[in-house]
């Protein structure tokens, strides 16, 4: 039945109490209540009941606690059990007891096997399940572990029930009990299993286990508990429904199998009361029975006029409570214990339990019994695990519902035994007819024995319950287990005594059975297991008591019936479970040692063999035969016989054996002597007076049935736990499993597939991978739009540049500017977009955005190639001799028709031949000659060189290097100056001697022969020829002083022309030269003659290529004089033109200030710096052998990164040990914890991965932490800490953090297979955080969503994939304003990350300890620079420079201080004012103005170049900028480098360089620097020498 049906049902059951009996008024109630106590008084009192007149009373609390004031937590809820047998674990500590002993799902089937229908002689069906609810009330063991272990019982193969297929490797699962955690440590202190709930008679399966519970069951009116009708009658009372969800016990009803809502239960104080409705009942029964004692408390003290007091609801709920209690331990002990301890006390010569008063053995002091503080009541593992279980072998198949008589002459109806035809019944011809069950020949009178034809109709076809499987079965077990000689039970021997006896008395009346409603059927126990109110809502529970009390339950032997023994309920994944193997196994589980040394324990001597079990062996063939196979399956080794196996088998008709009873007795009178609150210790405890002492002890049970039901007192007997010549109404005949319906099958449930994870894991990460890819595409879409919006727009600013660059443009034929993309075939990642231009005269331009990309002389060209690609209409390669090709890629085939055809036009019009060429894109490409290629031939051109002018003949020389042309543009490059230099103009000219405009190997060998061997006339002569453009003999005044403005270009002096002109006047005076206008070679030598031994020093020096020019023999390395610009004059004739031109530069500006000369004024004469330190370097030879080179590369690199290798490999050493340590944790210390074992070694990786983010995603905040670093540099920690590498490092530890985070989402892969096909019991278990609903499982999709762990981890997986997406560099290139914006996310990221933590699911949250110090430093550095302001600066003047970048030049705010070297986040106001961008200062600290130079490289930097183009302004005002900072750089302690380091800086830089114009102007001033040891070179650089060493 499922859960709205349940509701139905009771909302109508409702509706017909509420129509049968309505209390709108206080009167009508205060009827009710008076009707309660006139009967209670009459019945149980006798009208004379008095209670105090006090409302002082010691509350009983609902733990257990204080019930022994010496001794607290003695009977407490929630400790450790007794142990009064030794422990036996398989280790001595905790492992399972019993590993050598048989299966225990073989025991059980061998062993307790047989048919129901053999009735007990004197116990009833109301007496086995009043004592399940005495279970229930003093313990409860059944919550497994947390962490959960399994000791699943293996089931032998072809078991009839469990694998009826034969497949083997199957198993019951079975989950270890709950245990202190203080325990299970060493064999001195062994695991000690936990009670649940107090072992007191203290109403807990009446009241709930704590005291929340019961204040969720109550009515908080006139101290009664919560019913259905609050103020109906007892009778048509039920409890309330659990609308809270108090957590009972619900595990899935077999029959039905599947989950349904807790909150169809009843609100009743036992967890696990809703297990059928036979336990139901007894809870209906008692929870009557407190509303009974308020009702008749509240009428009492209304009658004595006793005071508010004693009318409020809190006193009356515990006074009612404590008189419900008493009521129960009455009952319990005087009507149901002897009943049940009948052979115990037999050996006692007793037919009733001891007085309190008078117990032996259980005295304090001799002479007296009663309340005994000194014994521990908890209960014993023997008792919980086996003794108490004895009740099992009389649990019946089902329970007979009777109908209420109206009158003693009324016949006895029972309902029908089955609501569906069933296996047995079909072999027998018993089929349900309407709502009566017949038998052939039937007329419904007792004269006719059903049990009779069935016994006869098994006997004559020899039934065997278990054919087929079960032989597989027994045969299985015969050849390769236990080698047992396999018997099978007659079916029909069992069978003889299920007869009623038709002798008895009340048998002589008139009964039918099955005539009674339908809905009065039998209701069959396996399949009512946790379905209990459907046939409570459909009759009530009084036809049930009815039935209870009229039936026998089974027997006292060893058969269990199948309801127990292989159909009691199991969880979703093994719906059907053997009770009586798992009473074994929980024995084991446990510790229990064997049968042999738990007798011992209590006192009993051992037994020899198993014969001595019962005394019936050897009369009883049943009995025999049992004990016989049992001696088989334990091998005839007693000893080795589990407590539950062998106690079973000493059972008689009487009751409990030997063990089993010494067992109970000590169990129950421990209770009873142990309890302060005992309600016969009553002048003790001043609980109760005299009168209601005895008004409790006159109750009894059928008094109490009596009160709360509709039962009449002709239709009960006195005693409905016994059977006996009395009873009313008997049972038909003894029911069995052949009557009634059929327990449904054993069903499982795969909770991987079942749950959706099946798909859903793989749909999950499918949708992570489709993510990622949109996430990409998305990232390329942004990205493209960008690259072609900048394409679009150079389109549309083409024509204001095109006016800038000289030539004429190649169009489409529709007239519009062909833009096609250049691409390097050895460097992909370099492509750029361009235009041509052909002319003014023979070359050919490349131009982008108005900035010339190369030009191609084509003056000397007669004829060029372009080859097009045959099988890709876009590739057009074109090549020109002596140049690097011209790879392109065209938009559209057109515009490579249109280029090729504009080309072939233009060559053709300026006498230039083309030769056209068709090849495959591949081979065009991989024989395409790069500019990688050419940088090549020119080294090892200039190497030649070298090596052929410095030797006396002819070497040898390879003919492409021969047949190599340096262009003018080459040439320029080679000598480190400008292609339109006037030097290189002249230059060249001079060097091309046969003016094809190229210069050949043999032109500039000649050369460089000159510069390094020539004498000073020679390069006098040379340097006259140069600037003798006509050849005439003669060298011009305009031409001398063209020469010497060459000169000055060469070390970027400017001087004025009137300056220039004041300098050769001067110069020609000085020679006498005055008059002259023309000068000869010889004037030319005269006039420099003074300079003769400079020039004997002039060499070439070729710059940009990895060329090493050779020394002159005998020149020896003294840098004395290198400060002041002065050079030995041995010195001078080895130094090149570019050295002197450094060494000028020295010279003119390191001369020392006088201390008089006023202050930024320059010195005068020619005093310099004396104090020279000479720095000597040594020379080692490297060996050919590629691996020494390699290692020599190796080692300078771990020299010059040696700061950063050791914090690197710190940080990595931290990161490994983090994540080690965690993954230690888990594996190791926590290798039997739940989620450890459920997940192995998953749950390892990914703690350690998690917590090797939380460490590297915790340092971000470091490496972001701007104004930190920044002070930090300029602190003593900058020697030791590379700071200037906290970009790098920020990329290090981000990349560290994502593979963290990818091995944490693929562990957790794995994981949540695992979690996926565990019970939603174990999960509550593991996740203590989480909680479910008993009727709730969890899925895959619940933890993804619907926890908060899960829900953020996607978050998390979201934002990561978009933050680290969009960091690429591709992204940052070409989609900067996304990487911008989704790298601002890192706040949600951090949120999110606490919140993930913050779902304790595996472990509390660790976050905080590695986020606590990073987030305060970045807090404390944001702080700082929001509360220095951004400066908003003019813009003054913006300079278009080559390369594409732009010089800005910014008036300098006020107060803004930096140092050079130093950088600033920079924000355009008219792209996006919140978008910074960092930029270095190229301007000095000392300048007025600030500059930067800005270079067009990504979107923003080309919006930049555009937005400050003069050209597009158009005169208007330019846009201002924003400026953070200043922050610190390596560049800022320029004075703190070694001189090696300063002299890589090269002349080239020093033009725009913040450092050297800082030091320019320092040293021009007369400032002083300290400088750094230099360690490389053995000695410190002397402070003074700083000022010449950078250059």
């Amino acid at each position: 039945m499922d859960s709205r049906t349940v509701l139905l049902l009771l909302g109508t059951a409702a509706l017909v109490y509420a129509k049968s009996f309505e209390c709108g008024s206080s009167s009508v109630c205060d009827g009710v209540v008076s009707t309660v106590y006139e009967k209670f008084k009459s019945t149980v009192v006798n009208n004379t009941f008095k209670v105090y007149n006090s409302t002082h009373y010691e509350w009983l609390s609902y733990d257990g606690w204080y019930h022994n004031i010496g001794h607290p937590d003695w009977g407490g809820a929630d400790m450790p059990m007794e142990r009064k047998e030794p422990a036996a674990y398989g280790d001595g500590v905790y492992e399972i007891a019993g590993k050598d002993r048989p299966v225990t799902v073989l025991i059980s089937n061998m062993t307790q096997f047989g048919f129901t229908g053999n009735g007990s002689r004197t116990r009833t069906g109301f007496f086995i399940f009043f004592g399940q609810q005495v279970v229930e009330e003093m313990l409860d063991v059944q919550l497994p572990g947390c962490i959960p272990e399994y000791e699943n019982m293996p089931v032998p193969k072809c078991h009839p029930l469990f694998d009826p297929n034969c497949q083997s490797e199957r198993f019951i699962p079975f989950l270890r009990s709950r245990f202190d955690f203080r325990t299970g440590y060493s064999p001195s202190n062994p695991r000690q299993q936990l009670n649940e709930i107090t072992p007191w008679f203290d109403g807990t399966l009446v009241y709930g286990p704590f005291k929340g519970w019961a204040d969720a069951l109550r009515a908080y009116t006139r101290g009664e508990l919560a019913a259905n009708i609050q103020d109906a009658p007892l009778y048509l009372q039920v409890p309330a429904v659990n609308t809270i969800g108090l957590p009972y016990a619900n595990a899935p009803p077999p029959a039905n199998h599947t989950l349904l809502s807790v909150n169809r239960f009843w609100t009743i104080g036992n967890p696990r009361g809703n297990e059928n409705p036979f336990l139901q009942s007894m809870q209906i029964l008692w929870f009557r029975v407190h509303n009974m004692w308020a009702r008749y408390l509240v009428k009492y003290a209304k009658n004595n006029n006793l005071g508010e007091e004693w009318l409020d609801d809190e006193f009356i709920f515990n006074r009612a409570r404590h008189f419900t209690i008493a009521t129960y331990q009455h009952i319990v002990y005087d009507e149901w214990m002897p009943v049940f301890l009948r052979s115990k006390l037999l050996r006692l010569n007793r037919t009733t339990i001891p007085e309190y008063e008078s117990n032996p053995g259980y005295s304090l002091y001799y002479g007296r019994t009663g309340y005994n503080p000194s014994i521990n009541p908890q209960i014993a593992h023997a008792f919980q695990t086996s003794a108490m279980r004895f009740g099992h072998t009389m649990v019946t198949p089902g329970i007979w519902r009777r109908v209420l008589r109206t009158s003693p002459t009324d016949s006895c109806l029972f309902g029908s035994t089955a609501t569906k035809p069933n296996s047995y019944l079909n072999m027998v011809g018993l089929k349900p007819q309407g709502s009566r069950t017949t038998v052939p020949g039937d007329t419904g009178d007792l004269n006719q024995y059903p049990m009779t034809q069935i016994a006869s109709y098994l006997r004559a076809n020899s039934l065997n319950q278990n054919s087929g499987a079960h032989q597989d079965f027994l045969s299985f077990l015969y050849n390769d287990s236990h080698n047992i000689n396999p018997v099978p039970p007659d079916p029909a021997v069992h069978l003889y005594n299920m007869e009623v006896n038709p002798n008895q008395p009340n048998f002589t009346q008139k009964y039918t059975y099955g005539d009674a409603p339908a809905q009065y059927f039998s209701v069959r126990t396996c399949n009512s297991y946790f379905n209990p109110q459907g046939p409570i809502i459909a009759t009530n529970v009084d036809p049930l008591f009815l039935g209870m009390a009229s039936q026998r339950c089974e027997r006292e032997d060893f058969i269990i019936t199948p309801d127990l023994r292989g159909n009691v309920f199991g969880p979703l994944d093994f719906s059907r479970r053997d009770l009586m193997a798992i009473n074994m196994q929980r024995a084991r589980d446990h510790g229990l040692p064997d049968y042999n040394t738990i007798r011992a324990a209590f006192g009993l001597p051992r037994l020899s063999g198993f014969e001595q079990l019962n005394p019936y062996y050897g009369v009883r063939p049943d009995v025999t035969e049992n004990i016989e196979r049992l001696r088989e399956v334990y091998n005839n080794d007693v000893n080795k016989c589990d407590m539950w196996t062998c106690s079973i088998l000493e059972t008689t008709d009487n009751g409990p054996g030997t063990l089993f009873s010494e067992v109970l007795f000590d169990q129950f009178m421990r209770i009873r002597h142990g309890d302060r609150f005992w309600y016969e210790n009553w002048k003790e405890n001043k609980q109760f007076s005299e009168d209601e002492f005895y008004a409790i002890k006159n109750m009894t049970l059928k008094k109490i049935l009596l009160l709360i039901t509709n039962i009449s007192d002709f239709d009960i007997s006195d005693t409905p736990l016994q059977f006996n010549e009395n009873t009313v109404c008997p049972q038909p005949f003894q029911l069995t499993e052949f009557f009634m319906d059929d327990c449904s099958a054993l069903q499982s449930r795969d909770y991987y597939a079942d749950s959706g994870s099946d798909w859903m894991v793989p749909f999950i990460w499918g949708l992570v991978f489709i993510y990622i890819a949109i996430v990409i595409l998305v990232m390329f879409l942004m990205a493209s739009y960008n690259k072609h919006s900048r394409i679009a727009l150079q389109a549309a600013l083409q024509p204001k540049y095109l006016m800038k660059i000289d030539g004429e443009d190649i169009m489409t034929g529709v007239g519009q500017v062909i833009i096609a993309t250049e691409e390097k075939a050895d460097l992909k990642s370099t492509n750029r977009p361009i235009s041509f231009k052909v002319g003014p005269g023979k070359r050919i331009v490349l131009h982008a955005g108005g900035v010339i990309l190369r030009t191609i002389d084509l003056r000397n060209q007669t004829n060029i190639v372009i080859q097009r690609s045959n099988d890709n209409p876009l590739y057009l390669v074109i090549k020109i001799a002596n140049e690097y090709d011209i790879i392109i890629r065209c938009q559209i085939p057109l515009d490579r028709t249109a280029l090729q055809t504009k080309l072939t036009n233009y060559c053709s019009l300026v006498g230039i031949g083309v030769t056209i060429e068709e090849h495959p894109k591949s081979v065009m490409l991989r024989t395409a000659f790069t500019k990688k290629d050419r940088q090549y031939l020119l080294e090892t051109f200039f190497r030649a060189v070298f090596q052929q002018g410095g030797q006396e003949g002819n070497a040898s020389i390879q003919p492409q290097i021969l047949e190599c042309e340096l262009t003018r543009s080459e040439f320029a490059d080679a000598m480190g100056l400008k292609e339109d230099s006037l030097f290189v103009e002249q230059m060249f000219q001079l060097i091309d001697k046969d003016g094809n405009g190229f210069i050949s190997f043999r032109e500039f060998l000649d050369m460089s022969v000159i510069f390094s061997k020539g004498s000073p006339d020679d390069k006098l002569k040379l340097m006259f020829d140069m600037y003798d453009a006509n050849k005439s003999g003669f060298l011009h005044r305009d031409q001398f002083k063209k020469m010497l403005k060459s000169m000055m270009e060469l070390v970027n002096a400017t001087v004025s022309a009137e300056q220039m002109d004041s300098l050769i006047d001067s110069m020609f005076v000085a020679a006498g030269f005055q008059s002259k206008q023309e000068l000869t070679l010889g004037d030319f030598n005269l006039m420099l003659r003074d300079h003769k031994e400079e020039l004997s020093g002039a060499h070439l020096n070729i710059t940009g290529f990895d060329v090493e020019i050779p020394e002159v023999e005998g020149a020896k390395k003294d840098l004395s004089g290198a400060s002041s610009g002065t050079l030995p004059s041995r010195l001078r004739q080895k130094e090149t033109a570019p050295a002197r031109a450094r060494r000028t530069i020295i010279r003119a500006y390191s001369k020392k200030r006088s201390h008089k000369q006023p202050q930024g004024e320059l010195p005068e004469g020619n005093d310099v710096n004396e104090n020279i330190t000479s720095i000597p370097t040594e020379h080692h030879t490297v060996t050919n052998s590629r691996i020494v080179q390699q290692f020599y590369v190796l080692k300078r690199y771990i020299e010059n990164n040696r700061l950063n290798i050791f914090y690197l490999s710190l940080f990595f050493l931290i990161s490994a040990g983090i994540f080690v340590e965690r993954a230690y944790y888990y594996s190791t210390e926590t290798e039997h914890g739940g989620l450890r074992r459920i997940a192995g070694y998953g749950v390892t990786i990914t703690r350690g991965a998690a917590s090797g983010m939380m460490w590297t995603y915790s340092i971000l905040l470091i490496t972001m932490s701007r104004n930190f670093i920044t002070y930090l540099r300029e602190t003593p920690f900058n020697y030791y800490v590379p700071f200037d590498s906290y970009i790098t490092f920020h990329k290090i530890v981000a990349f560290t953090g994502l593979l963290f985070t990818i091995t944490h989402c693929i562990g957790h892969g794995l994981n949540f297979y695992h979690i996926s096909t565990e019970t939603a019991s174990d999960l509550s278990c593991i996740f203590r955080e989480v909680y479910f609903r008993t009727h709730y499982l969890p899925s895959f999709l619940y933890w993804i969503f619907l926890t908060m762990t899960g829900f953020s981890a996607i978050l998390l997986t979201l934002i990561t994939i978009i933050i680290f997406v969009f960091a690429t560099q591709y992204a940052r290139r070409y989609a900067f304003q996304a990487f911008w914006f989704t790298h601002h996310w890192y706040v949600l990221f951090y949120v999110f990350m606490f919140l993930h933590g913050s779902g304790r699911l595996v472990q509390d949250p660790l976050f905080g300890n590695f986020f606590l110090g990073p987030v305060c430093v970045y807090t404390l550095d944001k702080i700082i620079g929001v509360s220095r302001k951004k400066a908003s600066v003019s813009v003054t003047r913006a300079e278009m420079l080559p390369s594409g970048v732009v010089a800005l030049h910014m008036k300098r705010p006020t107060g803004f201080e930096f140092k050079a070297g130093q950088w600033v986040r920079v924000a355009c106001s008219k792209l996006n004012p919140e978008e910074y961008h960092p930029f270095t200062i190229s301007s000095a600290p000392h300048e007025e103005e600030m500059t930067m130079h800005v270079r067009a490289i990504g979107p923003w930097t080309h919006n930049i170049r555009e937005v400050y183009d003069p050209v597009n302004l158009q005169g208007a005002p330019y846009p201002k900028l924003s400026i953070d900072g200043p922050f610190g750089e390596g560049h800022q302690d320029w004075y703190q480098l070694m001189l090696p380091s300063w002299l890589e800086l090269g002349l080239a830089s020093l033009h725009f360089h913040p450092s050297s114009r800082t030091l320019f102007t320092n040293t021009t001033l007369g400032h002083e620097f300290n400088a750094r040891r230099c360690t490389s070179c053995g000695s410190p650089v002397p402070r003074s020498s700083m000022s010449g060493s950078p250059m």
